[in-house]
């Protein structure tokens, strides 16, 4: 955690997973068609292509319950579901010589008053590694930053930098929240 305030210290935890959707819905984007994106990764910038606040943790590629707000009640869970696009497969060789596809994301966020002053955050967090056989598209971030410590009522506003750790290349994301007892 960074901490960059002597007026006010937030403590905050940030869990961050990536999913795929099924095997079965991957295999059919394999041979390079366009099915619920809108261009193959090749010719997209890396890119948020879909993101949302969502009540609780998503159970799958466009599988989410949104959230119809950006406030928060103090302590309350900050989840944001991200569909990112137009990254890059590395890949490993596993048993028998045989090449795998892995999709690797890093994170980082800051959380920030609305004037601009830097409150915390946390860098180069670790996103769960896609190994697979096939050059998964459809593949989500669920992006939750846990308030240990209770924030103040209050305006804030959330950057949030996702990093492809294949191609080296980053994207923000910025996102105003509230933080209300009502």
């Amino acid at each position: 955690m960074i901490q960059f305030t002597n007026k006010l210290i937030i403590m905050v935890a940030a869990i961050l997973t990536i999913s795929m959707i099924s095997a079965q819905s991957t295999i059919a984007q394999d041979d390079g068609s366009v099915t619920g994106l809108s261009a193959p990764s090749e010719v997209q910038t890396f890119s948020s292509a879909f993101d949302t606040f969502v009540e609780s943790d998503p159970q799958g590629f466009g599988v989410y319950d949104e959230r119809d707000s950006s406030t928060f009640s103090p302590g309350e869970a900050i989840t944001l579901y991200i569909e990112p696009v137009g990254f890059e497969y590395g890949t490993t060789a596993e048993e028998g010589d045989e090449s795998l596809n892995t999709i690797n994301f890093s994170a980082d966020f800051i959380i920030s008053d609305t004037e601009g002053n830097v409150l915390t955050g946390q860098q180069g967090l670790p996103v769960s590694e896609i190994i697979s056989h096939h050059q998964n598209k459809e593949v989500f971030i669920p992006f939750t930053i846990s308030q240990t410590t209770p924030f103040p009522v209050g305006d804030y506003v959330i950057t949030y930098t996702i990093h492809d750790s294949n191609s080296g290349n980053s994207f923000d994301i910025v996102k105003e929240i509230s933080i209300s007892e009502e």
